[in-house]
């Protein structure tokens, strides 16, 4: 760590609280910077990057408010202007703080390290212990959920799409950020601690807890005849049920028998690559923010009203004015208000519909005294409920488009991939289908599959509930990290 912070500490003249900085990668190599909050305030604070940046930066790969010096304006066909973007001329040697990415063909060094914007939210990790001997601690790293306020930081992202990534801890004193007395280039700091994220160890509306490790601790450790491969099940999904070994048990048909009320009863449980249920076409509620829901309970929304031109193939829609556009010729079975389609076309005219989608409940929401939740609208970022896409019985006479979902000889789901006609049966081989109930290889996928109870107990063949069986056992599927292969 930086001599400057150690003697503060050694000689006990620490006069500045103590910051703690967090950097987590996301899957797609982007990263979120978070604290925690300081004691006077929860806004965002600024730090410097440890590494120092890379030089020279070509004009339009300026980052706004850091500092440079200009090397050159480039060619005379393309020069760059740098008192546009906060020079105060454009000779060799002038510094300036940029205003703007630039333009043109000049260069400049960045003179100080890249400026990092940390957000606060509520974060928390324990379980530092550093031990001379033995396991290596594993944190918990804890982040709030309230409202999904992560999950809006993630985007796309869901909470276990993080098993994998990397941590990063920083620790500094308020006196050494950006803007403050000290600040410095490279930037004062304690060492930095780095830990890979390997699991979710608990998910609930309030927060999400992960186990995080240390990145030594998990790579080709090996267990008797095994070799852990941290990430995602290795095992070949149904593989034990088809006969192709591995340990995966999961039936080939998704058949499983549920014991509710005394009476064993048995259901088809599918679901996509996302862990989303994949159930039989049948009408479902509206969602009304004003009921009471559980986890048993199955709604639509009708949300984004889209026009034609715009319908994407394969997504459901409800025609909301007809104007002069032919629903018929995309997938309808009229031109009526309020009918409800799966688009086969991009559409022309001036009609618009809205995109329809299902959902699940998988947080139960008691809107009603004396209880009285907050209404919380279905959406892919809510924590309270999951996508649910359908599928109807595939039939030999009826001609399937982009994005149809067909259960074939009650076995499994497939999805449509070209336009089908003419009886094209769906298979592993075919050019016109593609199986849609496939493994996510991740513990979630595992928990949905192993973890099904059905939405109703006193009749066979129902859908999932939103929930999971929390005292299934899950077979042993290579999950030190739950990540794919």
């Amino acid at each position: 760590m930086s001599n400057v912070i150690a003697t503060d500490v050694q000689t006990q003249e620490i006069n500045s609280a103590l910051v703690e900085l967090f950097e987590i990668t996301l899957p797609n190599g982007t990263t979120l910077y978070f604290h925690p909050g300081l004691d006077s305030d929860s806004t965002d604070v600024e730090f410097r990057d440890k590494t120092a940046p890379a030089n020279p930066v070509i004009a339009g790969a300026f980052i706004v408010g850091q500092a440079y010096s200009i090397i050159n304006a480039g060619t005379n066909a393309n020069p760059t202007n740098y008192t546009l973007i906060g020079a105060a001329n454009n000779n060799a040697g002038t510094t300036f703080t940029a205003t703007g990415v630039g333009s043109g063909t000049g260069s400049a060094t960045q003179t100080d390290h890249t400026i990092r914007e940390y957000n606060p939210i509520p974060i928390m990790i324990d379980g530092l212990e550093v031990q001379a001997d033995g396991a290596s601690s594993r944190p918990a790293f804890t982040v709030a959920n309230i409202g999904s306020l992560f999950q809006a930081e993630l985007g796309s992202f869901k909470n276990d799409d993080l098993v994998g990534q990397r941590l990063k801890r920083r620790q500094t004193l308020v006196k050494y950020l950006v803007g403050k007395a000290q600040d410095a280039s490279p930037p004062i700091e304690f060492s930095t601690q780095e830990y890979v994220i390997d699991r979710v160890s608990e998910e609930n509306s309030i927060s999400v807890t992960y186990d995080v490790a240390t990145p030594f601790d998990l790579e080709n450790v090996q267990i008797p005849r095994r070799i852990v491969v941290g990430k995602y099940c290795s095992w070949k999904y149904q593989g034990h049920a088809a006969g192709l070994g591995g340990g995966c048990t999961w039936n080939t048909d998704g058949a499983v028998n549920w014991n509710g009320d005394g009476t064993v009863r048995a259901h088809k449980a599918y679901f996509d690559f996302d862990d989303r249920p994949l159930v039989a076409t049948e009408t479902f509620a509206a969602y009304s923010a004003t009921a009471d829901y559980t986890t048993a309970s199955y709604v639509t929304t009708n949300t984004t009203t889209v026009g034609a031109g715009a319908f994407v193939l394969g997504l459901d829609y409800t025609i909301a004015s007809a104007g002069n556009t032919s629903f018929t010729s995309i997938g309808a079975a009229n031109n009526t208000v309020g009918t409800v389609f799966r688009a086969t076309g991009a559409g022309a005219g001036t009609g618009t519909a809205t995109l329809t989608q299902y959902w699940v409940c998988i947080i139960a929401q008691k809107i009603s005294a004396p209880e009285n939740d907050t209404a919380r609208t279905p959406s892919i970022t809510s924590s309270y409920w999951k996508e649910v896409r359908k599928w109807s019985e595939w039939s030999a006479s009826t001609d399937y488009f982009i994005g149809d979902l067909v259960r074939y000889n009650t076995t499994t789901v497939w999805r449509c991939k070209v336009p089908a006609a003419d009886g094209q049966i769906p298979n592993n081989v075919s050019a016109y289908w593609i199986r849609e109930e496939v493994c996510g290889k991740t513990m979630q996928s595992c928990k949905a599959r192993y973890g099904f109870k059905p939405s109703v107990l006193t009749s066979a063949n129902q859908k999932p509930d939103g929930s999971t069986n929390l005292a299934a056992r899950l077979p042993f599927g290579s999950f030190p990290g739950t990540m794919k292969f």
